[in-house]
This record gives C-alpha cells, sequence and structure tokens, in this order.
C-alpha cells in the first residue's frame, strides 16, 4: 500500500505565536484534534492546495505562508482508521507554517461536509500534546523542524 500525498497547515496568530489546534467533528471533546490538513495533487502547488485546505476546513486562507517543510514527513494509520482510506497505508505530508491576517470570527466550519465543529489558540507545546497519539512523533519532528518548539 501506498502513502496518500497530503498538506498539513500550521496557522499562527502573529500576535503572540499560538496556533490554531482544530476538534475533529466526530470524536469526543478531549479527542481528535489536529491542524488542518489533507490531501493535495503535486500539480496544483503546495501552497494553493494548503489555502484550498484551509478553506474547506476552516472556513478562511486569509494567511501568509512564513515557512514550508524542506521534506516530507510520514506516519502510518493505525488499523481503526484504515478504513476512512481505503488503498493507503498512511500519510505522507509537507507541512506549512502560515501567519492568520483575518480575525476569529472568519473561522468557521459552515462548509460541508465539516470536518472540524471547534477550535482553539493554543501553544505550540500544548498542540503536540493534545494531538492523537499516532500522529505524535510526525508532529514533534515537523513542529521541531518548523522551529514552532
Amino acid at each position: 500500500m501506498k502513502y496518500r500525498d497530503s498538506v498539513c497547515a500550521v496557522v499562527q496568530r502573529p500576535a503572540d505565536g499560538r496556533v490554531l489546534l482544530c476538534h475533529r467533528r466526530d470524536y469526543p471533546p478531549d479527542q481528535g484534534w489536529q491542524f488542518p490538513q489533507g490531501g493535495f495533487e503535486e500539480h496544483k502547488g503546495l501552497v494553493a492546495e494548503a489555502k484550498r485546505e484551509l478553506r474547506e476546513e476552516i472556513g478562511t486562507d486569509s494567511v501568509e505562508v512564513l515557512r514550508i517543510s524542506s521534506r516530507a514527513y510520514t506516519y502510518d494509520f493505525p488499523d481503526y482508521a484504515r478504513n476512512a482510506r481505503p488503498g493507503y497505508r498512511g500519510q505522507r505530508q509537507r507541512w506549512i507554517v502560515a501567519s492568520f491576517c483575518g480575525a476569529d470570527a472568519d473561522i468557521g466550519f459552515q462548509q460541508q461536509p465539516a470536518e472540524f465543529d471547534a477550535c482553539e489558540w493554543v501553544e505550540p507545546r500544548e498542540a503536540l500534546q493534545r494531538i492523537v497519539a499516532f500522529k505524535k512523533e510526525v508532529y514533534r519532528r515537523a513542529m521541531s523542524d518548523l522551529k514552532l518548539l
């Protein structure tokens, strides 16, 4: 099985360096937190695809890209999550860090189907602590490489 190409967007609030952590609507309140992410097509460009994912997942792409990972990060899906992406072993992600240029009111989950139902601005270390276990090591490496930790 192969890895699904995806992009992970770390949206950072310029005033205090906090990052936007989003809650997947199909998880209990204390689980299912992650950064916006999704599949992308290489020929459309990483930044364009990251902005598309942001529009789809949080309702806005009002960001300025600050940094892009120089490498891809991979993780395997646990058995319970494989059904969501049949045919894929896991994901291969490129990461971007983007400064949020909008207002909190711009963030919303009205898009259908909505993946998230809530978000919080948190310190990067708190985001790492709240991420689901199977993504934790990828988040730690990517966030370290991108100077977020």
